[in-house]
């Protein structure tokens, strides 16, 4: 994150873009009646710096709690997200539901502790910048923001876009390393501990038969026209030296 990711944010329309930040909203309906402009409130600017996309049950938890609560994946964007006072801009996260089309918009001023929110009827409206950073968090392992869903049916594309992806559990990590198209064959690293890592080799179809793939997953994975925005990996961002990993084949052994 850091200084890097603003210059993520190059057209005019996604700086021109308004909304009013509201804090204490304390259930999705009073967010919706304040950001809709039912309360007058001024509209200030804001650019989306990054994506967190939840599960559709974390997500829908998210909604009919208490928004006011601090979350996890929250509070580790206070740093990097915040209101730029000099340019008057909301430095904003975009939480959204795997399959939601609403979602939220959360900002954070300095020395306070709960963030600003604004919400989304429908964010495709929000023309999002191309290199947007994407996290998957809370089981999430597909999205429908408009980057993924627009592609043909190519499976060159669709696998190479995997690299970078982490898929995270509360057991180990899965982070997609590579993808060669030619022989068809991924490069995927299950994580048990920050230098434990086994290497697997093999097909999309072994790949998810080896780590069960299923339901959204599954579904996405084998759909040649979805995009993987998500590269969030550590491990594949940094290039780190590592403990070199155990290798299996393709057929698992």
């Amino acid at each position: 994150m850091g200084g890097g990711e603003k210059e993520l944010v190059t057209e005019k329309h996604e700086q021109d873009k308004t909304a009013s930040f509201w804090k204490g909203a304390k259930s999705a309906q009073e967010l919706k009646n304040l950001s809709s402009g039912r309360t007058p409130s001024g509209k200030l600017r804001f650019q989306t710096r990054k994506a967190l996309v939840l599960s559709d049950a974390e997500y829908g938890r998210y909604l009919n709690g208490e928004l006011f609560q601090p979350k996890f994946y929250l509070a580790a964007e206070k740093e990097s997200l915040r209101y730029d006072t000099k340019l008057g801009v909301w430095n904003c996260l975009l939480l959204v539901g795997e399959s939601s089309r609403d979602g939220i918009l959360v900002g954070f001023l300095p020395g306070v502790e709960l963030p600003f929110l604004s919400y989304v009827p429908d964010h495709r409206e929000l023309e999002l910048p191309k290199g947007l950073p994407v996290e998957m968090e809370m089981g999430a392992v597909s999205t429908n923001l408009e980057q993924a869903v627009n592609g043909v049916a190519d499976a060159a594309a669709h696998y190479s876009s995997f690299v970078g992806l982490e898929l995270r559990s509360p057991a180990s990590s899965l982070h997609f390393a590579a993808y060669d198209p030619t022989a068809n064959i991924l490069t995927v690293l299950e994580q048990g501990g920050p230098n434990d890592y086994m290497q697997f080799k093999g097909t999309p179809e072994e790949i998810a038969q080896t780590f069960h793939f299923s339901g959204k997953l599954k579904k996405v994975f084998f759909d040649l026209r979805y995009r993987n925005i998500s590269h969030g990996s550590r491990f594949v961002k940094e290039k780190r030296e590592r403990v070199p990993p155990k290798e299996r084949n393709g057929d698992g052994r």
